[in-house]
């Protein structure tokens, strides 16, 4: 059993190295080149759902909403792409960093379990490290950005924009996990070795696009 873990994280990780720089790049971009990532994305996205859908039985329910929500979230991110050129790649620092804290809260502290019958590895305290780190970076990006020191007085609201942005997280990777356990499945695809399936990958940044635009449209009118 311990040498699966191994493998599979070595094959995560290997993923993870050439991927992510690659999307990175990309996104920082923005315009056609994010466009056609968002699309490609998009498409495998949606033959997952096809294929969770089809497992789940009532296809025709699950499908539409899944639909609904892959159209919505999938906009939103390029909306976020498309605007500021930081915004895109501060959103999934912001994301990564959840995930980190999330992962390393849970394993050093464990504590009770968060939702086992959904997701048997999620703890409490992950999702305190899932919360919390995030809100630590925003402000710590923010910092290192507005060097004239005029926002300074606002990094409570920096803290609860990120602290919102790692419960969104959380809250879409819990999604597609339920949606997994209704339709009998550990992973909602094969395509990446050691992730599983797209959405394995993207279900906690798909929510978090349009709860990010929703926040900083906030942040810009409290300003």
């Amino acid at each position: 059993m311990e040498n699966v873990r191994q493998d599979r994280f070595k094959k995560r990780l290997l993923t993870s190295l050439v991927l992510a720089p690659t999307c990175i790049v990309i996104i920082y971009a923005g315009g056609l080149p994010l466009a056609m990532l968002l699309l490609v994305c998009f498409m495998i996205s949606h033959q997952e759902l096809v294929f969770l859908s089809r497992k789940i039985g009532n296809f025709y329910f699950y499908y539409t909403i899944g639909l609904a929500y892959l159209l919505f979230t999938f906009a939103s991110f390029y909306v976020v792409g498309s605007d500021k050129e930081l915004s895109a790649l501060i959103m999934v620092s912001l994301v990564a960093f959840s995930d980190m804290g999330a992962y390393f809260a849970g394993k050093s502290i464990g504590g009770p379990k968060l939702i086992p019958k959904i997701s048997p590895n999620k703890t409490w305290a992950g999702l305190a490290g899932a919360i919390v780190t995030p809100a630590i970076a925003l402000v710590m990006i923010e910092i290192s950005l507005d060097v004239s020191g005029e926002k300074i007085i606002n990094l409570s609201l920096f803290l609860l924009f990120g602290a919102l942005i790692g419960l969104s997280g959380q809250a879409g990777d819990i999604l597609i996990s339920i949606i997994k356990r209704r339709a009998g499945v550990k992973d909602t695809g094969n395509l990446l070795p050691g992730h599983g399936g797209l959405l394995d990958r993207i279900d906690s940044l798909l929510l978090c696009a349009p709860v990010f635009i929703a926040l900083e449209y906030l942040l810009i009118h409290v300003e």
